[in-house]
């Protein structure tokens, strides 16, 4: 059986153009069995919510060819979901569109909260050992209280501006750029506190911190940082924090440290395909300095509808090379890719 992916899905139906041959996407579909999964159905339904005629253009297209619908776990049906998008109403499509969204904030909200505690959490400790020497123990404690304080906030953030982003003609931008404010603004508020902390030589000293640590102290420190980060993003200002761990770390390419939080994200997360893009993202956030990816994160809950003897049926570059990367360690990957080729030829 095979699997559309969203833009698959929009080549076949007509919704969206294509460079290649799409009658050879369209012939595959109308003679085997195909699906489409729900994370690929809530993209359609709420990127069209305000264009009707294209929802029942796109509702046409999967009845005509039997195209069934996949619910994936991580995206349920909608209570109020109709199977006919063919004739469905403004006031269906609204009230669905509504449940979608609250599900796509609450799931992709988390996803992005915990990369970003983890891009927090590296950012502290980097400078906790920025000099390759274990520090005292009043630097562990100042980096939990403010790593502590920030993350409490972390996940209600995220919903925020993903309701906000969905507002907007771009939403994956819009979430990059408050990860890049929001990641800017915690380390800039948080590592003076982990520095000076690194002086402090008492409980007591410790214990009032209008004496280690000085109100004007931290507002030139603090001050200082934010100057750098205005000259690149966060993520790029992280990798220059990472840089410098793993030169007095012995820790080349962080390799001892993301072993340890891929751990962490395998215990949380029960999907492959998930485990993956966390894995990978992690990956290239503090290693390369990349931008956060939110899209990417809805192919890899795409990949998790694949079980044995599906294949995936996608033109999406960033998809691919994912497939590409891994298909030593999923068969179904390799299958995938040798369709894939056969249509783009």
């Amino acid at each position: 059986m095979y699997v559309l992916d969203t833009n698959a899905f929009y080549y076949a139906a007509g919704i969206s153009e294509c460079t290649y041959d799409v009658e050879k996407l369209r012939e595959l579909i109308k003679n085997n069995d195909a699906f489409l999964s729900t994370t690929s159905l809530f993209e359609f339904l709420v990127k069209y919510q305000n264009d009707i005629k294209t929802v029942r253009e796109g509702g046409k297209y999967l009845c005509e060819n039997r195209i069934k619908l996949a619910s994936n776990i991580l995206n349920p049906f909608p209570k109020y979901f109709v199977n006919d998008l063919t004739n469905i109403s403004e006031r269906q499509l609204q009230l669905i569109c509504s449940e979608i969204l609250d599900n796509k904030i609450d799931i992709e909200s988390r996803f992005t909260a915990w990369l970003f505690n983890v891009c927090l959490f590296s950012g502290y400790y980097f400078v906790v050992m920025s000099e390759g020497t274990e520090p005292c123990d009043y630097c562990y404690s100042a980096m939990e209280k403010v790593y502590k304080m920030f993350t409490a906030v972390v996940l209600d953030v995220f919903r925020e501006q993903y309701a906000d982003g969905y507002k907007t003609d771009n939403c994956e931008n819009y979430i990059r750029n408050s990860f890049y404010n929001l990641l800017a603004f915690v380390l800039e508020k948080g590592i003076p506190f982990i520095e000076k902390a690194k002086t402090v030589t008492s409980d007591e000293e410790f214990g009032n911190m209008d004496i280690w640590f000085p109100a004007d102290e931290y507002t030139e420190l603090s001050k200082n940082i934010a100057l750098k980060l205005q000259r690149k993003t966060s993520t790029a200002y992280l990798h220059g924090l990472a840089v410098t761990y793993w030169k007095h770390n012995n820790d080349p390419e962080l390799k001892k440290h993301i072993s340890k939080l891929k751990s962490i994200f395998d215990k949380k997360i029960g999907y492959p395909a998930l485990q993956d893009y966390c894995y990978d993202m992690m990956v290239n956030i503090l290693v390369h300095g990349a931008a956060l990816r939110k899209n990417d994160l809805l192919d890899a809950i795409i990949l998790c509808n694949l079980q044995d003897g599906h294949q995936l049926l996608t033109y999406d570059n960033g998809v691919i090379k994912r497939m590409e990367q891994r298909k030593s360690e999923y068969k179904k990957y390799a299958e995938s890719l040798t369709i894939i080729a056969q249509l783009k030829s």
